[in-house]
């Protein structure tokens, strides 16, 4: 009998064992793209969470704004409907943050003219986007994005 009850005290305490907190963000996803808060320099803005995107994006309309800069790069990307998009390298980032935690910026980030995509994504949320979050840092970062229940996890890896 002891033995029983042991067991099941022991169940018990394991449930009860505390879990690491990984933190998360909530995402909106009213407007379709999967947006989260975040900064640039500082300054806050709200990012679209892109895992068809293959680098990180920042709006060089709001350069000034985040105090950035940027440079020719010989890179150009198609977007979804064929248009070809010619990009810059952005410089004078000093910090990126989601969920008020750094995100990893040795990566090249790059930059592009989004203001239709913002105007949009405004218009529909009232939320003005700095810039698009990319696979690589996706992946570098830990980030889990979990759409059913629109949140952002910060893996622990």
């Amino acid at each position: 009998m002891n033995a029983k009850i042991s067991i099941v005290i022991c169940l018990i305490l394991a449930g009860c064992t505390p879990v690491r907190d990984l933190g998360y963000g909530e995402i909106d996803s009213s407007c379709g793209p999967c947006l989260i808060e975040g900064e640039i320099n500082g300054k806050k803005t709200y990012f679209v969470l892109d895992t068809g995107a293959a680098v990180t994006t920042l709006d060089l309309g709001q350069s000034h704004y985040f105090g950035f800069s940027f440079r020719d790069a010989d890179l150009e990307i198609c977007g979804f409907n064929s248009d070809v998009g010619e990009m810059k390298r952005v410089v004078g980032i000093e910090s990126i943050k989601i969920n008020g935690r750094d995100i990893i910026t040795s990566d090249t980030i790059y930059g592009n003219n989004m203001a239709k995509l913002s105007r949009y994504i405004e218009s529909c949320t009232r939320k003005r986007i700095g810039g698009i979050i990319g696979v690589p840092i996706i992946k570098k970062c830990g980030l889990v994005i979990d759409v059913m229940n629109n949140k952002l996890y910060t893996s622990s890896r």
